[in-house]
């Protein structure tokens, strides 16, 4: 088993590899995000201007966290 996490965490990659899995998992992360925010603007009604904007986005990166709070407070 430490074998095994050893050749895991000793694999060496470049900069382009990590930059293509970090697209690789950014997609369906921010895709996920702009779905759950469209779906949940009740909080946006009462905001204008930047606040609206700042908000949205916050909710687009911070969807994990606001969906379990979502669950735990209804």
């Amino acid at each position: 088993m430490l074998k095994r996490l050893d050749r895991i965490l000793g694999y060496e990659m470049k900069v382009s590899e990590f930059l293509g899995t970090l697209i690789i998992l950014a997609i369906p992360y921010g895709i996920i995000g702009i779905v759950w925010t469209l779906t949940h603007t009740s909080h946006l009604r009462e905001m204008h201007g930047l606040d609206v904007i700042i908000s949205f986005l916050g909710s687009i990166v911070c969807w994990p966290v606001l969906t379990f709070s979502n669950v735990t407070m209804t």
